[in-house]
């Protein structure tokens, strides 16, 4: 009887889940059949389909609770803006195209949604590269611009940030549009700590229970590592990283900033098989860094 009446709540509780993919369509069906069972009658998937041509479903999982949406061009904000625009659901469930969910996933958000309702939600993202030496959840230096993050251990209660492949988000405790800022380029870098940082500004609290979790599929080929992001991937690190250090940053300290984004640029622009530098890719990262300060600074207070 208790659980025919928990069943009933959880009925009550219809999901939004929002996938952006790119370059990554054959993983990408494993987990939405894999997120295929979990499902209740009114929830939906949202795939926010960033590749050309347009993908198109297998058979197997042609069916109302999947729709597809179409970004032409590849921006990992701009495609998690689109969902939430296009959703229906007051819950929306963030995830990677390459993630296992854990048992009775949905369930769970849905539990905690109503026991915790009006916050951002996220858990345990199980991976085989867990980050060595980096504490759980993370750290965030404000003085030089400095993001680390590991949900890889369980953790119970509040946290300051959430992984960007693993979040459960109230449309109530969206920030002003643009929701996630549409200034992060590619694959992004700190998008998920902007958002937190924005959100927890307007008094939003962002919790972490260890009964959601999934296993991210980190290694796998494709988005952030297919060919498209990889060839400009060092760069667009180098504008977020300035962008968000600009925009959030203690600017008082733009020296220790200035000096770890040095280091970055070094190893990335060294020859191979050298011990020189190649003066273009330093040039274009020096472009890309002050662009990310001016704009990161002109946003301050957005």
């Amino acid at each position: 009887m208790i659980e025919h009446i928990v069943s009933s709540q959880l009925n009550h509780v219809p999901l939004s889940i929002l996938i952006p993919t790119f370059m990554r369509d054959a993983v990408l069906w494993n987990t939405i059949s894999d997120l295929k069972p979990q499902l209740r009658s009114q929830d939906e998937i949202l795939i926010i389909d960033q590749n050309s041509p347009a993908l198109l479903p297998p058979p197997e999982l042609q069916a109302s609770w999947l729709r597809l949406i179409h970004l032409d061009t590849p921006s990992l904000t701009r495609a998690r803006n689109l969902g939430i625009e296009s959703c229906k659901h007051e819950i929306m469930v963030f995830l990677d195209d390459d993630i296992v969910p854990g048992k009775d996933l949905l369930d769970q958000i849905r539990r905690l949604s109503i026991e915790k309702p009006n916050r951002i939600l996220t858990g345990i993202v199980d991976q085989e590269d867990k980050p060595e030496g980096v504490p759980t959840p993370g750290l965030v230096n404000l003085k030089n611009g400095d993001i680390r993050t590991n949900f890889s251990r369980p953790i119970l209660g509040p946290v300051p940030f959430f992984p960007g492949c693993l979040s459960v988000i109230p449309k109530s405790c969206l920030p002003p549009m643009p929701f996630f800022c549409p200034a992060f380029r590619g694959a992004s870098q700190g998008e998920e700590i902007d958002f937190a940082l924005r959100v927890q500004a307007r008094g939003v609290q962002i919790e972490a229970d260890p009964s959601i979790r999934i296993y991210h599929l980190k290694v796998v080929e494709g988005g952030c590592r297919s060919p498209e992001f990889r060839n400009r991937f060092f760069l667009d690190q180098v504008f977020n990283q300035s962008f968000f250090f600009g925009r959030h940053g203690e600017l008082l300290n733009l020296f220790s900033f200035l000096k770890r984004q040095k280091g970055f640029v070094e190893f990335y622009s060294r020859l191979p098989g050298h011990k020189s530098h190649s003066l273009k890719i330093i040039l274009s990262a020096m472009i890309h860094l002050s662009t990310g300060l001016w704009l990161g600074i002109s946003q301050r207070k957005i």
